[in-house]
């Protein structure tokens, strides 16, 4: 394998580890963990969960787009499957370092005894706009995915390797 090969293989190795945890991972909390959490516990304790998970995943997502952003560029990528992934990136971390700051503030003031309308109005359009910025990065970062599979099948097509490259690589 030549220094060109391995490093194309590294850069595209990175890039579809990158796509591939931050897809699953945002993809196992919206559909698993968080219905889980609100159905079985308390919902002061599964928002304190879900609060801390995306916290996570908003800092994982940042850090994968610009490694898929970079990964993409090395490739010799351009255009707007590489400038997705920055504005991604930014994205995610608005969420985290804006819009999660400001629900925590807000959400004890508005759920429980202490609860006002004007409070409740509050945190129901913050979440309202974090869900959405949610669902639009994680629908972005899907078709990131089948943008990059296109790209990849046809550098394929236009450089095919012969049926048993793969076992000698």
């Amino acid at each position: 394998m030549t220094q060109s090969m391995f490093s194309q293989s590294i850069f595209r190795t990175t890039l579809w580890l990158s796509l591939g945890l931050w897809v699953g991972s945002w993809a196992f909390f919206a559909f698993v963990v968080s219905r889980i959490a609100f159905r079985v516990l308390p919902g002061d304790v599964a928002g304190d969960l879900a609060g801390s998970l995306l916290s996570v995943l908003h800092f994982g997502g940042a850090a994968a787009a610009f490694l898929t952003a970079g990964a993409a560029w090395a490739l010799g990528r351009r255009g707007w499957v590489v400038l997705l992934p920055v504005v991604l990136a930014l994205a995610c971390l608005f969420s985290e370092l804006w819009i999660s700051p400001e629900i925590a503030m807000v959400r004890p003031s508005a759920i429980g005894v202490a609860s006002t309308q004007q409070s409740a109005e509050r945190f129901s359009q913050l979440h309202r706009l974090s869900l959405g910025l949610f669902l639009a990065i994680h629908l972005a970062s899907i078709v990131l995915i089948g943008a990059h599979a296109r790209l990849d099948a046809q550098l394929t097509k236009m450089h095919p390797s012969p049926p048993d490259s793969a076992l000698r690589a």
